[in-house]
């Protein structure tokens, strides 16, 4: 499983996040058209998206402060009372007046930082989001092979409690073996049978949770396209080396999307914090206006060009007010971006561990797995030559059922762990110099 294909689609243009929902899955799904199918599915990327969307309308109206305005009046009334003139026509007015606000010491430039840099943070939570949705829908495909190999393992310790099962009986049919020997492998089997009900009660319950991650209700039938050429592709990504813990976590507190997010809301309240202070100090405005006043006996034309400044000079301590309530929400930005850097230090750290763990596994269930099959094949062989006891042979079953499901899902184990530590370390994003493949 590179993880150019999950960058692929994480990288890619979001207009998923508007792409009407298939009514049924197609005949089968492939990883990419599975994590493909949750993006476009769910609630939270497509709320982000239009949030970022909405945010980016904002920045629009922040920019055409730097624009003139023009504004265009017209108006027509006619006097009354004992001024009015008899049978006089209605007097018209109109008029156009344009106002250019030139200078304001850089409050314009801070408010359209702050929406900038809030539409930053709004993208970056958006690649978070995507990053952890295609995460969760990677974990829930393998989590669902894994139920299934589990499965497989099951059945295969059941066809072994049988043969077992079989071998009592005919032990104890020629005289050889007791009824207890019989019945213990009975319950062997039974036991058996109950933990094959259970894996394939957690396989369906995977099953749901798959087609829920997918955007489809719990009952619905999604069939997996994965072949035994992928299973040995993890096999030989479980012997490379991921890139030095060090470089990763230098690596994560640069590139993780709630990182730069929380970065980019630091920034937006710095500047409005410098927003706020421009507005205690002089503002610099062009305006002109010009209009034609018409009736029956007049009609006067004339404009007005006039340079203003403008400085406040008492708010009612307002000012005072919007400075420390700006300066307090910039530090607690500030302690958040702390508390967020010390918990992406932590997800490295324990992403680390568990895909160390997860490759050392894989090796230890191989291991242990010939052991246990060798140890099994050579207690049945003698308890059918009569030359070993049932105990012996139960206990060999019981490690080689254990071995199996091991075994099963170490693999499965493995490559959710790979991509948790990529998503942990800012590496879900298109760098061929750090995949962690071969």
């Amino acid at each position: 499983m590179r993880l150019a294909t999950i960058c692929l689609l994480l990288t890619s243009s979001l207009s998923w996040a508007t792409a009407p929902a298939p009514l049924s899955p197609p005949a089968e799904m492939n990883l990419a058209q599975f994590i493909d199918r949750s993006l476009s599915a769910n609630p939270d990327t497509r709320a982000a998206w239009q949030r970022s969307r909405s945010q980016i309308e904002r920045v629009g109206i922040a920019r055409s402060a730097y624009y003139p305005t023009l504004d265009a009046t017209a108006s027509i009334g006619e006097s009354f009372g004992d001024s009015a003139l008899p049978g006089a026509d209605p007097q018209t007015r109109l008029a156009l007046s344009s106002q250019w606000l030139l200078w304001d010491f850089g409050g314009r430039r801070a408010n359209l930082d702050s929406t900038q840099q809030t539409l930053a943070a709004l993208q970056a939570n958006q690649d978070r989001l995507s990053q952890l949705v295609a995460l969760n829908a990677v974990q829930s495909w393998f989590n669902h092979l894994s139920a299934g190999a589990r499965v497989t393992a099951a059945a295969s310790s059941l066809q072994a409690a049988e043969e077992t099962a079989k071998a009592a009986r005919q032990r104890q049919q020629i005289g050889v073996a007791t009824r207890e020997d019989e019945l213990q492998a009975e319950t062997a089997l039974a036991q058996a049978r109950l933990i094959l009900i259970q894996r394939e009660g957690e396989l369906a319950a995977s099953a749901g949770q798959l087609a829920i991650v997918a955007g489809y209700p719990a009952d619905t039938v999604i069939r997996l396209d994965f072949r035994e050429q992928e299973l040995d592709l993890l096999r030989q990504q479980a012997s490379a080396q991921p890139p030095q813990l060090s470089q990763l976590m230098t690596l994560a507190q640069t590139r993780r999307p709630d990182l730069i997010a929380q970065q980019r809301r630091l920034d937006a309240s710095q500047s409005e914090l410098d927003r706020i202070a421009a507005q205690a100090r002089p503002s610099l405005t062009l305006s002109a206006t010009t209009a034609s006043d018409r009736n029956e006996l007049s009609q006067r034309d004339g404009g007005q060009l006039a340079l203003t400044a403008t400085l406040p000079l008492f708010t009612g301590f307002q000012q005072r007010h919007l400075n420390a309530l700006a300066a307090s929400q910039r530090t607690e930005q500030d302690i958040e971006l702390t508390r967020i850097q010390q918990q992406v230090s932590l997800d490295v750290w324990l992403a680390w561990q568990q895909l160390n763990t997860a490759r050392a596994r894989i090796d230890a269930t191989d291991s242990l797995l010939t052991a246990a099959t060798e140890s099994n094949r050579a207690a049945l062989a003698r308890y059918r030559a009569g030359l070993g006891n049932l105990l012996n042979v139960l206990t060999a079953q019981s490690n080689l059922a254990e071995a199996q499901q091991q075994h099963a899902t170490s693999r499965f184990d493995f490559a959710s762990a790979r991509l948790s530590l990529a998503q942990a370390s800012g590496l879900l994003v298109r760098d061929a110099t750090l995949e962690m493949h071969p």
